[in-house]
């Protein structure tokens, strides 16, 4: 969701199991990675570029690495660095190309698109105006058509966490009544399924709801 912390997230994604690369780039990868894990993102772009290049003979595992990538890209862009938007994007339409054209990856189209609505989502937050219209209804777009998929694909933590960046999103464009709409779905799937998020949702669910009917305030001051 649009909270992980860089290092958690860089945990999760960069160790993952499942995901074996060509001989030619486990160093790079390796060495990418650790640099990644201590912030020094500056030395660690290059090798991750290096290591996706050494792939392009193995198109399968050259997709792998870029969805890893584009989330370090993506993560990284949250910690005052948006200019690197646009490259995480890129990383994620060349892995949805490669699906959409027949192949099979560990992520679904649908999951891909998620991740790539994720990276207009996070840069509207540090655009101004009309910049940031044009963000919002890129992620929204991506995002509706995500969860669609993730329904029928029955991804349901996926789903949940999809929902509560259409919430977002849905706020930051002022409709406070889908966003609550979004919110809702997204708490009964944590419920159903025992998310660990939902004391955080059902907390900006209750927000929302204030914000939408806001408790007026009694005036007690006698006369």
């Amino acid at each position: 969701m649009y909270r992980t912390s860089l290092k958690l997230l860089l945990c999760a994604t960069l160790l993952a199991p499942g995901v074996t690369l060509a001989d030619s780039a486990p160093e790079l990868v390796e060495e990418a990675e650790e640099y990644a894990l201590e912030g020094d993102f500056d030395a660690a772009l290059p090798l991750y570029e290096k290591a996706i290049a050494a792939l392009a003979s193995q198109p399968r595992k050259q997709q792998q690495l870029r969805y890893r990538y584009g989330i370090v890209l993506n993560a990284l862009g949250g910690q005052a660095r948006p200019e690197l938007y646009p490259l995480a994007r890129a990383q994620f339409e060349a892995v949805l190309n490669y699906i959409e054209e027949g192949a099979s990856l560990e992520h679904s189209a649908a999951r891909v698109r998620s991740a790539l609505a994720h990276t207009y989502h996070q840069q509207a937050a540090s655009e101004e105006m009309p910049a940031k219209v044009l963000l919002l209804r890129n992620a929204y777009s991506l995002y509706s058509t995500a969860a669609q998929d993730l329904a029928q694909e029955r991804q349901w933590h996926n789903l949940a966490i999809t929902y509560f960046n259409l919430g977002q999103v849905c706020e930051w464009q002022g409709n406070l009544e889908e966003a609550i709409d979004w919110l809702e779905k997204a708490v009964v799937l944590d419920a159903r399924h025992g998310f660990a998020d939902l004391e955080e949702d059902q907390q900006y669910l209750t927000a929302l709801r204030q914000q939408a009917n806001p408790t007026p305030v009694s005036d007690t001051t006698a006369l």
